[in-house]
């Protein structure tokens, strides 16, 4: 039912805009109205400068807050700076955050939790758009993909609530740890792939690359690469000059300009189905130039 409210709202927004050749989804969001762009909060961009160019994450402190705040410490220490990529593996993803380069490495700081879900109730950005072949409801939470359990499952769970998670979708970042769930502390990887069998509810996701997927997917290959990819330093937007500062705005998830997109590149059919949610890059604005 969700799904077809939300194919039902693309339609009419197409409709309302104009059919034709015109309509691209370029088009769509050329012609989308300043306020379905919701601004990046500075204190939640992590600005990674890497050899070949910046990736610009957002993270996400409603799906992970303790996590979000430990990559936030560690970033203004300097911990980041200079240290490798040291698990790569082609298909999969790119592990760091070991001053060691091992993968036994970490810092001081104790460690975290696991937040592998939360009340879908908290988390009051998210609007499910659909269905797809692994999760009853799914949508995004900013720019990341996220999955929850049927709204029917209240009826049956004692906190009367259901539950949320990050998907492990390309360009995903995600915490690392060992074998006890309760164990990350500064190693986290970024997704290259699609890996929500094995990796969803199990590993905490904390945040998305909306820019510099192309400087993502130059990180050297290897266990370890032969020659490591460094981080060459990072960054806490709201730590920068104004000046300097990338403004970066993510399209709405709940907007109509949002399911016309979907529905134009072909990624929802009208029914409300998605085909595969990984599929789906949430368009961006960085600076005021729209990438999509």
């Amino acid at each position: 039912m969700i799904g077809q409210l939300f194919a039902a709202a693309a339609l009419a927004a197409l409709a309302q805009q104009g059919a034709g050749a015109a309509q691209t989804p370029q088009a769509i969001l050329e012609r989308a109205p300043d306020e379905v762009w919701e601004p990046v909060a500075p204190e939640n961009l992590l600005v990674m400068d890497l050899p070949s160019g910046t990736m610009l994450i957002e993270m996400r402190p409603d799906l992970a807050p303790a996590h979000v705040e430990r990559i936030r410490e560690l970033t203004r220490q300097g911990f980041y700076d200079g240290v490798a990529f040291h698990r790569v593996i082609d298909g999969f993803m790119a592990q760091g955050g070991d001053p060691t380069g091992t993968g036994q490495g970490g810092s001081d700081l104790p460690d975290l939790q696991g937040e592998f879900a939360q009340p879908m109730s908290g988390v009051a950005t998210f609007s499910p758009i659909g269905r797809d072949n692994r999760a009853a409801q799914v949508g995004f939470v900013g720019a990341v993909p996220v999955g929850t359990q049927p709204p029917t499952m209240r009826e049956f769970v004692a906190q009367d609530d259901v539950a949320l998670w990050g998907l492990h979708c390309p360009g995903v970042l995600s915490m690392a740890r060992a074998n006890d769930p309760n164990s990350a502390n500064s190693q986290f990887f970024v997704m290259f792939g699609d890996n929500r069998t094995s990796l969803d509810q199990r590993y905490t996701v904390w945040g998305r690359v909306v820019e510099g997927q192309r400087n993502m997917r130059r990180i050297n290959r290897g266990e370890p690469p032969e020659r490591p990819t460094p981080i060459v330093r990072a960054r806490i937007a709201a730590d920068m000059p104004e000046a300097e500062r990338p403004k970066v705005e993510v399209l709405r998830s709940d907007s109509e300009t949002f399911a016309a997109y979907l529905q134009r590149t072909g990624a929802i059919s009208r029914t409300g189905y998605l085909d595969d949610v990984c599929n789906v890059t949430v368009p961006v604005r960085v600076n005021e130039e729209i990438q999509s």
